[in-house]
């Protein structure tokens, strides 16, 4: 299953438990998918194997030059010498996230069985936490976006902070499962989380009251700047019901005849490409909208799909550095076809195409498969989208600067 989905193939997840992304973040993808050390993780059934001296693969499809007698050796003297009593079943756990995770790939991880479930659970929209992506970057859980009106936000979280303890507890003494634990909870219960934010010389503290987080990734209305009628919308995820609700602000804003739109992708995550691409063919008249770049290189196109009923109008989006994923598709197409200005900082840069596959024991392999292009044939994947009117919200002011810029725009064209 694609972190960026596709309907087609993968909509059975949100039917079964739906940048989010994102993210959308949320979900473990909206909460804190991408976080993993490798190590540390929840029994599974144990399957069965035996020390071998030498391991020569016989099977079809199978690596037939692989001597696992290192990897044996290692599990022996572990079980033979280790005084903690290693448990056979984690530490099978263990072995397949540390495979995946020697690729140097935050995005490709393992799932627990327990882990898989809870996924599924949390993709559906509505769950018991704080509302917060995170990834791991240099070993640390760092945030990608808090949701909007969440309690992450609510308690002053921001893109780019790093969680360096949890109620005291280091996080680099952690692994992925215990992290989750700690933060997640029930409705009404607190996490202490100290965080260390770029600009800051100390760390900081933050008390966040968990609650059940409901996304309703679109909301809108219509402002009025100077005499012109402004629709402006903002996308929190691209989600199962993001086409439905974008629509009906659709419905509205040419309803009203608006003068021009704003797009707020601000600490958006993600979430499914084919809404990406939906979003973006309301604005494109024909063409491409994003590339997919496989492996061996292998180009595919996804091409607009519907009638630009948005066609002309003026658009500004405002992206930031927790805009990731399926927003930064959006943007870059847009960009790319000067159908609309991008405001705002640089966005995150989460550019890469998972799936998530099953394996026989109720587990599963999130791995990366492919890269995104914008149209122009720019990569996504850690670089970002650099917006055409750079602008800095000031932490200092009330005011909201990116967005007060974006109505400019509209305004004044310039």
């Amino acid at each position: 299953m694609k972190k960026i989905f596709t309907k087609e193939t993968q909509k059975f997840w949100y039917k079964v438990a739906s940048f989010l992304l994102i993210g959308l973040a949320a979900l473990y993808f909206v909460f804190t998918i991408g976080y993993t050390t490798g190590q540390k993780g929840k029994a599974v059934p144990a399957l069965g194997l035996s020390p071998s001296i030498t391991v020569v693969n016989k099977e079809t499809g199978k690596p037939t030059t692989v001597d696992f007698s290192l990897f044996w050796e290692a599990w022996n003297k572990l079980q033979d010498k280790s005084v903690l009593n290693p448990e056979p079943q984690k530490m099978l756990d263990g072995a397949i996230s540390g495979m995946l995770g020697s690729i140097g790939d935050p995005y490709t991880v393992y799932f627990t069985p327990e882990d898989n479930k809870r996924f599924k659970e949390d993709i559906q929209g509505e769950f018991d936490g704080i509302g917060v992506e995170l990834i791991v970057k240099n070993g640390l859980p760092t945030v990608v976006a808090p949701l909007s009106q969440t309690p992450a936000e609510k308690a002053g979280m921001k893109a780019g902070d790093v969680i360096m303890e949890v109620d005291g507890t280091k996080t680099s003494d952690l692994g992925f499962n215990a992290i989750v634990d700690k933060i997640r909870g029930k409705k009404g219960t607190k996490v202490t989380l100290k965080i260390a934010r770029e600009g800051k010389d100390e760390p900081l503290t933050l008390e966040v009251e968990r609650d059940t987080i409901v996304v309703k990734s679109v909301t809108w209305e219509t402002k009025t700047v100077s005499g012109k009628k402004i629709g402006y919308v903002k996308v929190r995820q691209f989600g199962d019901d993001t086409d439905t609700l974008f629509n009906q602000f659709i419905d509205e804003m040419l309803a009203a005849k608006v003068d021009g739109i704003v797009v707020d992708l601000r600490n958006d995550p993600g979430g499914y490409l084919d809404t990406a691409v939906s979003l973006s063919s309301y604005f494109l008249d024909g063409g491409v909208v994003v590339s997919e770049k496989g492996k061996g290189g292998a180009i595919h196109d996804y091409k607009v799909t519907r009638k630009a009923r948005l066609k002309g109008i003026q658009t500004a989006v405002l992206v930031n550095k927790g805009s990731a994923s399926a927003s930064e598709i959006f943007a870059g197409a847009l960009q790319d076809t000067k159908t609309g200005k991008i405001i705002g900082d640089q966005s995150f840069g989460k550019g890469s195409v998972q799936e998530l596959l099953e394996l026989s024991n109720g587990s599963s392999v999130k791995i990366t498969v492919a890269k995104w292009l914008t149209p122009k044939g720019r990569a996504i994947n850690g670089e970002g989208i650099t917006p055409d009117i750079i602008i800095a919200n000031d932490e200092t002011k009330t005011d909201d600067l990116q967005l007060n810029r974006a109505l400019d725009y509209i305004v004044k064209g310039e």
